[in-house]
């Protein structure tokens, strides 16, 4: 537990993720989660829990939170952890990895042939190794704008549209990308879609698959249909075929940390990938932590260095999800020597809004506070 007992002004709230980049979380050799608390002026708090994505997904974490919120123990079964070194453990360690190792060679393979196929797709500059120098960089805060949308409103108008709230909001994620120059030479977006494989009692840190969508960001403006068709389609050979991320996940704990940002572009794929993340209505509890939020706000936090988005050539994310009657998305993104600042991101989240016709309040101010007159005013919390 962290706490940042010195009060922060509201308006200042965004300046805690800064400090979050500088809390240690290792998975590997622990702490692989943090809880912290930042006390706010005028009463309140902000908490905060920072989870490495390599233990948990969200959907895992919220699920979490909302066992512990009820007062649901729960037995995973895990040995003390004085154990971990004991002969016994040692030995099932041994075992457990041995048996894995066909799927680690598949997983070599696998590898190869996706990086022979897409290479093709990546910028020359961009597959370098990270330098010593690198290591020692500081970590990026890497703007992040949220936005608090009325759920119903959402709904009525993708019903306008005659499409699926879920597809209006992959559409905004396409127009979002094409205002921020986010697109292939043929003018098109790489939406990468993560996929719950999570059923009834799974209890895996990680049940996630993936597909990928080529959006046309102009047609899905005014006709989102052909992206809702392409959704379906992809869901439909994903369940029948597979994706061909996934077999690459046995590699995971042998892959040392210099090579993990060059993994990642395999992973996402040549070219300028966009990641979508529609998690869905999350549990009442999650917002109960210690009685009930002003606002939950669930967003990624990569420890990025300027050298790493630079190699990346920037990012983009988008998380949305629902609580109560509020679907809240919160846009990520950076794009070296043009987007490095909230102040810079904020007007393109603003226009791919109105693009789709989406009214929500955009920024970092507690909904306990005033709204402006002008549509739409901005506010919200990372709490």
């Amino acid at each position: 537990m962290t706490w940042f007992h010195d009060p922060l002004p509201r308006e200042r709230l965004p300046e805690l993720r800064r400090l979050l980049l500088d809390l240690p979380v290792d998975p590997e050799r622990g702490p692989g989660w943090r809880l912290a608390v930042q006390a706010l002026e005028g009463g309140g708090c902000a908490l905060t829990m920072l989870v490495s994505h390599t233990i948990a997904d969200m959907r895992a974490v919220s699920l979490a939170i909302a066992d512990a919120v009820a007062g649901r123990p729960l037995d995973h079964g895990f040995p003390a952890p004085s154990w971990r070194w004991s002969p016994v453990m040692l030995a099932r360690d041994s075992v457990e990895s041995l048996r894995a190792l066909p799927d680690v060679c598949c997983a070599l393979a696998a590898l190869v042939r996706r990086s022979r196929k897409e290479r093709a797709g990546l910028p020359a500059s961009s597959p370098r190794v990270r330098s010593r120098l690198d290591r020692f960089e500081p970590a990026v805060d890497a703007p992040l704008v949220p936005v608090v949308m009325d759920a119903g409103a959402c709904q009525q108008r993708a019903s306008d549209l005659g499409v699926a709230s879920s597809t209006l909001i992959m559409a905004f994620a396409a127009r979002l990308a094409f205002r921020i120059g986010r697109v292939d030479a043929s003018g098109r977006v790489k939406l990468v879609l993560p996929v719950s494989d999570r059923r009834t009692g799974d209890r895996r840190g990680n049940a996630l698959r993936s597909i990928t969508l080529m959006v046309d960001p102009d047609s899905c403006r005014y006709d989102p249909h052909a992206l809702q068709r392409d959704f379906k389609a992809a869901l439909a050979s994903l369940n029948q075929h597979g994706d061909d991320l996934s077999p690459l996940f046995p590699l995971i704990p042998y892959v040392p940390l210099w090579l993990v940002r060059r993994l990642e572009q395999e992973a996402l794929g040549a070219g300028l990938p966009v990641g979508c993340s529609l998690v869905g209505e999350l549990p009442l509890d999650v917002n109960r932590p210690c009685g009930e939020a002003l606002l939950l706000q669930a967003t990624p936090l990569e420890r990025y260095t300027a050298s790493d988005l630079s190699r990346l050539g920037g990012f983009l994310f988008i998380a949305c999800y629902r609580v109560n009657e509020q679907l809240l998305c919160n846009v990520s993104g950076y794009v070296p020597n043009q987007v490095t600042s909230y102040a810079e991101l904020m007007p393109f989240v603003r226009e791919a809004l109105a693009d789709m016709g989406l009214c929500g309040t955009i920024g970092w101010r507690l909904p306990i506070d005033e709204a402006d007159d002008a549509a739409p005013s901005e506010r919200s919390s990372d709490a």
